[in-house]
């Protein structure tokens, strides 16, 4: 799904969200510094350690400018974890101009080691045409890459591919596979694109009760497009609201007919 495009559901732009959630942080983490130690090095390992300092604001102030200077010059070092923010950082502008040439070019260094968040990144961007070419066929070898390196982002995202026929065969089947590939791993997004097809159809046989049960799975995860399928199905009366929360008002523990019972008295 696209999330910022269309309803079908493809993860666009994770970049901010590999960066927060840490995912390369851990992949790529070096054992920390003293500072006095790390202030004097030039290692490329303990260059990115102060610039991770600076980004986190950990024992130092929080200071993005200085990181990004930290992170691209251990990048330019061959630390992999520096190039994989300097990358980063370039997309979102942060510490430094946004530039998606250069974010490119160090996410490409990155994911050529078979580092699984750089090629789904790279992906993305292929995919959005940003810092590239927008180019459908790479994209999808990007992904493949990714998926084969246990991105389950990248896994939903080949189906996303696949559904919208982008550089592929078009394929609902094709995208059912690769979005169940995914969802078994508790990807609430291709939970989300199988109750899609179930709701309308594609490559299934219709069956709302199928496409609620896979709504209801990326619900208990937080998705809230789910929660609004779920709430339009039952507002269509395509399944029965009884004992259906409406996950949106989660916290009253209300139901639909609560809720229309409510409004008729």
């Amino acid at each position: 799904m696209y999330q910022r495009k269309t309803t079908v559901l493809i993860q666009s732009l994770l970049l901010t969200t590999v960066l927060s959630s840490g995912l390369m942080v851990s992949a790529c983490s070096v054992e920390p510094l003293k500072a006095s130690e790390s202030e004097k090095s030039s290692n490329p390992a303990q260059i990115y350690e102060r610039g991770m300092a600076h980004y986190e604001g950990d024992s130092v102030s929080q200071d993005y400018d200085k990181a990004f200077k930290l992170f691209h010059e251990a990048a330019n070092l061959g630390s992999s974890p520096a190039q994989f923010y300097t990358g980063i950082m370039y997309y979102e502008g942060i510490g430094t101009e946004q530039n998606y040439v250069e974010a490119g070019k160090y996410l490409q260094k990155v994911a050529d080691t078979g580092n699984a968040p750089a090629q789904l990144n790279l992906a993305i961007m292929y995919e959005s045409g940003e810092g590239f070419d927008q180019d459908y066929e790479k994209a999808m070898q990007w992904y493949l890459s990714a998926a084969s390196n246990g991105s389950l982002v990248a896994q939903n995202n080949v189906g996303a591919l696949y559904y919208f026929g982008n550089g592929v065969p078009q394929s609902y089947s094709i995208a059912l596979k690769w979005y169940k590939k995914a969802a078994d791993q508790e990807l609430d997004l291709a939970q989300l694109n199988i109750g899609g097809l179930y709701e309308n159809g594609y490559g299934v046989a219709q069956d709302y009760e199928k496409a609620f049960k896979w709504y209801k799975k990326a619900v208990d995860k937080g998705n809230q497009e789910a929660s609004n399928r779920i709430g339009r199905l039952v507002m269509n009366n395509k399944i029965d609201n009884k004992d259906i929360i409406i996950y949106s008002t989660e916290e009253t523990g209300l139901t639909l007919g609560d809720i229309e019972d409510s409004l008729k008295n």
